[in-house]
């Protein structure tokens, strides 16, 4: 590491620093940042790359926030074939933070230590009537009140010093509402996967049944995400893990962002 010195300081600072980073800030905004940890070190003259290295390797080994289980989670799908994935998809009123598709949609709601369980039953019960599978991701001080929310078909993953312990399967979901399937999907996915309707969720209930529905749904929810996808696992190489969601969401090209 560029900076070879123990790192002393306490979770308020960790996720100041963690609030106050943006992928696309600039070198003086990085150096400022950083000066709060390390107020001596003459970081001006340190390369953006360097900068956004020494940001990724402080999060990832003191802040236990969502953006480091996401990373995480992304880590355990990348090498697996015929698996598409994608960060923060809709799924009724809510945004669930991490979804597979293969032959079947899988949810995953992440809830770290620096997060409540408040909004946690709403978001729950929208991502049933859109997915097959669905997980609850906690971190371990939440798993007690996590289980007395849990619907019987979900899945319960417990976080605990960077790794997963999967406490509970996931079992195949029943209340899946095809015209919420429907209003996720855009009206030029509705009008490619659903011919002669012109994209009319009203025609599509009543010309396809509930199978037809939810295959067709899979079918677009991985067209619409493969290019994104593909480029995370093509360029996984050049992208630092606290910026995966960034670039799975612009598909920019890693250097142009920490070499400028």
């Amino acid at each position: 590491m560029i900076i070879e010195k123990e790192i002393i300081m306490d979770s308020g600072e960790i996720n100041k620093l963690a609030k106050n980073y943006n992928t696309l800030d600039y070198s003086t905004k990085l150096v400022k940042s950083l000066k709060v940890i390390f107020p001596t070190e003459d970081l001006e003259h340190f390369p953006k790359y360097d900068l956004h290295q020494l940001f990724n390797d402080i999060l990832l080994q003191y802040y236990n926030g969502e953006e480091i289980i996401k990373y995480l989670l992304f880590r355990q799908y990348i090498d697996k074939k015929n698996i598409i994935a994608a960060f923060e998809a809709k799924a009724n009123n809510s945004r669930v933070d991490f979804l597979t598709i293969n032959g079947y949609t899988t949810s995953f709601e992440i809830k770290s230590e620096l997060d409540n369980l408040s909004k946690l039953s709403k978001q729950m019960a929208d991502y049933m009537l859109a997915f097959e599978y669905n997980y609850l991701v906690v971190d371990e001080r939440h798993v007690e009140k996590a289980l007395d929310l849990l619907p019987d078909c979900y899945g319960l993953w417990i976080y605990k010093n960077g790794k997963y312990k999967k406490l509970k399967k996931a079992l195949i979901n029943e209340r899946i509402d095809p015209k919420v399937q429907l209003n996720i999907l855009t009206k030029k996915e509705l009008i490619e996967k659903f011919p002669k309707t012109n994209g009319d969720i009203r025609i599509i209930l009543s010309s396809y049944n509930n199978q037809q529905i939810n295959r067709k749904f899979k079918i677009a929810l991985k067209t619409r995400y493969r290019t994104r996808w593909q480029f995370l696992i093509d360029n996984y190489d050049h992208i630092f893990p606290i910026d995966v969601q960034f670039f799975f969401n612009t598909n920019i090209q890693p250097h142009h962002i920490y070499n400028q």
